[in-house]
């Protein structure tokens, strides 16, 4: 009973697997590549699809022990399966990223950045500074409330 439901699950387990990378990789650098291996897997996946969905609905149709015919699909899905993995390798050998230019470029705009954060920050500690000293400038506080000959009692002391 389960070897009639193992050949179509494994043949889409592979092209589920073929997608899952095609989508991981079409969001790597090397995206705009992955675009038509992802239709191509969806192209090979969904007859598997059908087929384990045939298989599940209506068992008597199946034959056993398989023939060649019926190893095709799996035949198919390892192959693009292996293909996909060929194909991200070799994009990765050709297609080459210079990683000292791209951190240099990195440092550069994050020196900037914090440049700018650190003039701005010291820019408003200036003025708050200036607005601090000039608004309150330094007097000889006076206060009316005694007589200059009774404060001087205190001070004789």
């Amino acid at each position: 009973m389960v070897e009639i439901y193992a050949l179509p699950l494994v043949c889409l387990l592979l092209n589920f697997l073929a997608f899952a990378a095609c989508l991981r990789f079409l969001f790597s650098r090397q995206g705009l590549y992955w675009i038509v291996p992802l239709f191509l897997t969806l192209f090979i996946l969904w007859p598997n699809a059908l087929n384990l969905y045939q298989v599940a609905s209506d068992i008597s149709q199946v034959s056993l022990p398989y023939t060649y015919f019926d190893l095709q699909p799996l035949l198919l899905s390892l192959f693009w399966y292996a293909m996909i993995v060929t194909f991200h390798f070799a994009l990765k050998k050709t297609i080459r990223v210079n990683h000292y230019e791209e951190q240099v470029r990195k440092n550069l705009f994050e020196a900037r950045y914090q440049m700018a954060v650190e003039a701005s920050v010291h820019q408003r500690k200036e003025t708050r500074r200036k607005q601090y000293y000039t608004n309150q400038p330094a007097v000889v506080p006076t206060m009316d409330a005694y007589s200059p000959a009774w404060t001087d009692l205190f001070d004789q002391r």
